[in-house]
């Protein structure tokens, strides 16, 4: 599996639309919260396919190797309501030699409000034997590509990144009206 066919100005953050769905909603109308991990999902999938052109089963399939989560990080920050349109981004926002960490925002239809945060901790591995490995330097060369060099998880705890975001939305939803 090659990266060769990628782009040059391929988007560090991805962008996907959807509505919140009746069932997948709690009595008080918001997205329930074990949903909000396939809605992330779901749309960082769609956004891998679609903006790298890439079929993580396939990779998978051909190399013997993927991505497996070792941990979630989420902050629900405002109820996503029954109906409402909502935009995801999302971005590989760190890597290593064994490890990569995707970033993904869920955010109102205007993208002003951030409803919530999910940061994905990944490890590669080889498939048979299920033992963490060593990114190739075509997948690193690929995650650079990509990276959403805008903060390093290194050096900014996930608290202290939610502070960061509200802060960049709430700066955006005010210029937005000032205009």
């Amino acid at each position: 599996m090659s990266f060769e066919h990628l782009s040059t100005d391929i988007p560090s953050l991805s962008r996907s639309e959807m509505s919140v769905r009746f069932q997948d909603c709690d009595p008080f109308g918001h997205l329930n919260n074990m949903r909000y991990l396939d809605y992330f999902l779901n749309a960082r999938d769609n956004q891998v396919s679609n903006d790298y052109k890439l079929d993580l089963f396939d990779f998978i399939k051909q190399t013997g190797k993927g991505w497996v989560v070792q941990k979630h990080e989420i902050a629900y920050l405002r109820p996503a309501q029954c109906g409402e349109n909502i935009v995801l981004r999302s971005a590989t926002a760190y890597f290593d030699d064994y490890y990569a960490l995707v970033e993904v925002r869920m955010l109102d239809a205007l993208e002003q409000r951030l409803k919530s945060v999910l940061w994905m901790h990944l490890a590669f591995v080889d498939t048979q034997s299920g033992r963490r490995i060593r990114h190739d330097q075509t997948i690193s060369d690929f995650f650079e590509k990509v990276r959403l060099k805008e903060f390093s998880p290194k050096e900014i705890s996930f608290d202290e990144r939610i502070k960061q975001l509200n802060q960049y939305y709430k700066d955006k939803a005010t210029n937005a009206y000032s205009v």
